[in-house]
């Protein structure tokens, strides 16, 4: 965590010192924090949702006299799933550092609430694997990392709702990502993929 934490003041340090050089620069830069609502699909076990957190440093680069951006960014997302068995809890911690890269298209004239669609790809990278038992009295989490892939790519749909602030921006988003590539390593993998929904709130500059 203290890792991310200097990521992300190293992010937003530079594109303050970015944007204050030039004040007419078509990039922006904010902060989104949220929650995850995670599970695995594609296999046959169903498990339970998972909660999580979603936090992260946005680039928001707009395209001249168009209603286009690119959106990108560097967060920390929790990802995973639970169940239920025989008394016993089962909770999958799968937390990644993913990169997206967004086009974001305006729904409608600038103005004071202006909602956008984004799509597009993410590369994910596994920081921490972890599964955790408890119930009966018995408690115990396990590192799994050696069962997990390192690296992810999936794709994200998104709707967000800019609140024009005069220099800064609010906004609010949910949006759906899902893996193309397996969460588990080809010795341990049925195929699941990570699937999470997510809101956010957020602030840009």
């Amino acid at each position: 965590m203290k890792k991310l934490t200097t990521i992300l003041i190293a992010l937003f340090l530079t594109v303050v010192i970015v944007h204050s050089a030039n004040a007419q620069s078509p990039v922006s830069f904010g902060l989104k924090a949220g929650m995850n609502i995670s599970n695995l699909h594609g296999s046959d076990f169903e498990p339970d949702a998972k909660t999580g957190l979603l936090l992260g440093g946005v680039l928001d680069i707009n395209l001249p006299a168009t209603p286009f951006a690119i959106e990108s960014g560097v967060y920390y997302s929790q990802k995973g799933a639970e169940a239920e068995d025989m008394g016993f809890n089962y909770k999958l911690k799968l937390d990644y550092i993913e990169v997206p890269v967004l086009a974001k298209f305006q729904l409608g004239p600038p103005g004071p609430i202006t909602p956008s669609l984004g799509i597009g790809p993410y590369l994910g990278f596994n920081v921490n694997a972890e599964q955790e038992l408890s119930g009966d009295d018995v408690s115990g989490t396990e590192d799994i990392s050696d069962e997990i892939s390192g690296t992810e790519i999936g794709g994200i749909a998104s709707l967000g709702l800019d609140f024009n602030m005069g220099l800064t921006k609010l906004n609010a988003s949910a949006r759906y990502s899902y893996g193309f590539t397996s969460a588990f390593e080809d010795d341990f993998d049925n195929g699941e993929r990570n699937a999470v929904f997510s809101i956010a709130l957020g602030i840009m500059f």
